[in-house]
């Protein structure tokens, strides 16, 4: 008898980086362990999506998409019957890539977690600039906000440390706030502040459609209050680091998150505010 069934992917987590993606992912293992497949940050999604460049425009049409298909369909076999649904934690250079998951999986719901702009970029740039992703991930930036900078006066080739970061943050940001409005209510952008208490609430059992039971909220809760990069050992007490970052953000960073961020923040905020309209469909 072939007990192997293939899973339709159930929702993603897009995200801006160090915003509390891993949070969200672990939250959605942790809430039905046996029902529940989570790949968080796997390589081949994002290697599918990339395969054809930007926008897929380095192939026919349509084939970055169907090859994102079969890579997705791949990934949702299982013989476990008790396996249900299937969920991807991308990459945060994946949601540059977020029309071509949209064009593959145009009715599938995924959410966008953000933060405040001075406390995302402390956030980057804890380690150094040297050292801070952010900054060495700065690349194919589009034409039209090369011409911004030199309208304003600024070079891109000029640009420090701090604002190639936070110009690597705003790529991502207006790639997610362009599929917001393209998706209509499958997109959610999700603000990393009280992100348990959201995912909880509304995120899951409205937007991923899928009933919160009381195990699985106490499941959450229990991830939820620990340091969700945390392993084994490693695994620490979560505490609340916003007014920290906030007190801390150098002038410089400031000016960088207000020019670059600031705008697609307050687009991003504006969108969370709308009421959820999902009525839970849940298979159980």
């Amino acid at each position: 008898v072939n007990i192997y069934h293939t899973m339709e992917p159930a929702g993603f987590v897009f995200h801006e980086s160090r915003c509390g993606s891993t949070l969200a992912a672990n939250s959605l293992a942790a809430m039905n362990p046996e029902a529940h497949r989570v790949y968080s940050e796997s390589g081949p999604p994002v290697a599918a999506a990339h395969a054809c460049g930007l926008g897929g425009k380095d192939c026919p049409a349509g084939r970055a998409a169907e090859l994102l298909r079969d890579v997705i369909y791949l990934m949702g076999r299982t013989n476990d019957v008790n396996e249900k649904r299937l969920f991807f934690k991308i990459q945060s250079i994946g949601t540059k890539y977020l029309p071509i998951f949209l064009e593959a999986f145009p009715d599938t719901p995924w959410m966008y977690v953000y933060r405040e702009p001075v406390q995302i970029m402390m956030s980057q740039l804890k380690q150094g600039e040297k050292r801070a992703n952010c900054v060495h991930q700065l690349k194919d930036v589009p034409q039209h906000r090369i011409d911004a900078l030199e309208k304003d006066g600024k070079d891109l080739d000029l640009l420090t440390a701090v604002e190639k970061c936070a110009l690597h943050l705003s790529l991502l940001c207006e790639s997610a706030v362009d599929g917001l409005f393209d998706s209509g209510m499958m997109a959610r952008p999700v603000n990393y502040e009280n992100l348990v208490n959201k995912l909880i609430d509304h995120v899951i059992p409205d937007h991923f459609k899928v009933t919160m039971t009381n195990e699985g909220r106490e499941n959450i809760l229990k991830v939820g209050s620990h340091y969700s990069k945390g392993r084994g050992s490693k695994q620490r007490e979560w505490t609340e680091d916003s007014e920290q970052k906030e007190g801390s953000a150098t002038p410089e960073i400031r000016e960088a998150a207000k020019y670059f961020l600031q705008d697609l923040y307050e687009k991003m905020e504006a969108e969370s505010q709308n009421e959820y309209y999902g009525v839970v469909n849940d298979n159980d």
